[in-house]
């Protein structure tokens, strides 16, 4: 009786420890999102835009020599953010995006917001273009709105 009580506590402590693991992953991600959804909405609303979707995409950035990172870099210090931010990146950092309503003058292509998140903080923003090159603009950038 007593080999079978300890045999189901041992059970029970690592169901919930593999439990508790599991979550915390979900509830940072969530966070994550919760974050870049309200910085999303401050820039928007600041800027005049308008969030076509409270639904976002996320993808990796290359970080260290890659160009694309610079782009991201500048537009984001352009914007306000603190260069500080960019010096201690983690190999966490994520790109969260939100397309707007506002359309580029090149066909009528999508203009998203661009969040750069790190660490559960956001640590840049920008806009990318679609069909101009290059497509990363700061966020107070309106020059390639179809209209102003």
């Amino acid at each position: 009786m007593k080999k079978i009580l300890m045999i189901s506590i041992s059970f029970i402590i690592t169901a919930l420890f593999a439990v508790g693991c599991s979550s915390k992953g979900d509830v940072q991600k969530f966070n994550m999102y919760e974050i870049a959804l309200k910085e999303a909405k401050k820039i928007a609303s600041e800027q005049g835009y308008t969030l076509k979707s409270e639904n976002l995409t996320e993808s990796d950035i290359l970080i260290g020599d890659s160009d694309v990172f610079e782009l991201i870099k500048n537009a984001s210090i352009e914007g306000g953010y603190s260069e500080e931010n960019f010096k201690s990146v983690t190999k966490n950092i994520k790109v969260v995006e939100y397309e707007l309503e506002e359309k580029s003058k090149f066909k009528d292509m999508p203009v998203t917001l661009c969040l750069v998140v790190d660490e559960g903080k956001v640590i840049g923003a920008y806009l990318d273009y679609s069909g101009y090159m290059p497509s990363i603009a700061p966020v107070d950038f309106k020059g390639n709105f179809k209209q102003l």
